[in-house]
């Protein structure tokens, strides 16, 4: 559930400042959601299980792993987060586009 709340909030954050910097609020929305929940499935799939196979976390109860893991994906997927939007940040903000009548385009 949480990780549902901070996806939403990190959407948000995106559009907004894409938005601000006259980019794709779509794009950037996007790239936001990817930042945070990509680095969670690897973290997950690959790097947890194969930490708790090798013997480096030992896993006694499935349920402190359970809260473990939960703890380790959202800080890994903030942290990405956090990193794609310095990155959105520091794009320049793009010129808004001046409305040009198609007749005219180049008879200046």
């Amino acid at each position: 559930m949480i990780e549902i709340l901070i996806i939403i909030a990190v959407v948000r954050a995106f559009a907004k400042k894409a938005e601000e910097k006259n980019l794709s609020k779509n794009l950037w929305g996007f790239i936001g959601a990817a930042s945070y929940y990509v680095p969670i499935l690897l973290t997950s799939f690959l790097i947890l299980p194969g930490l708790a196979l090798s013997g480096f976390i030992e896993v006694t109860d499935e349920t402190a792993f359970t809260v473990m893991a939960i703890f380790v994906n959202i800080i890994v997927g903030v942290s990405c987060c956090l990193v794609a939007y310095q990155i959105l940040k520091n794009q320049k903000t793009r010129e808004p586009e001046a409305a040009k009548d198609i007749l005219d385009h180049g008879l200046s």
